[in-house]
């Protein structure tokens, strides 16, 4: 005889990014982990571009390859407006062109909508 537990456990199963959850009585459940993943991950990579402080070596060149990637998705939609400003004033010459100009051209498209919107 199986004992019941307060607890059940699951099995997975994975199908095109989806979680296939069985429990101990056999009932399925359905849920997109790869979702939830990619938005703590999204979290992550924003929370270290958007931390501008410090001029270490090793925090510029990890907030360069975050910036890059985040481009590279496509999200530098996301990034808050303060922290591309930094980037678009670049005041130490730490982040190169590249990024200054990406990060002027997100604050270019925010400034033409909120300037559309109050029309």
């Amino acid at each position: 005889m199986t004992s019941k537990t307060a607890d059940p456990t699951f099995q997975m199963t994975d199908t095109a990014n989806q979680k296939i959850l069985k429990t101990d009585s056999g009932e399925k459940r359905v849920g997109d982990v790869a979702g939830g993943m990619e938005l703590l991950e999204l979290d992550f990579l924003l929370s270290i571009v958007e931390e501008t402080k410090g001029d270490d070596k090793n925090d510029v060149t990890m907030r360069r390859l975050t910036f890059d990637e985040l481009l590279r998705r496509e999200k530098q939609d996301r990034i808050d407006s303060n922290a591309l400003a930094v980037y678009a004033v670049n005041k130490y010459d730490l982040y190169g062109k590249n990024i200054q100009c990406e990060a002027m051209k997100e604050l270019t498209k925010r400034t033409v909508q909120s300037g559309k919107s109050s029309s």
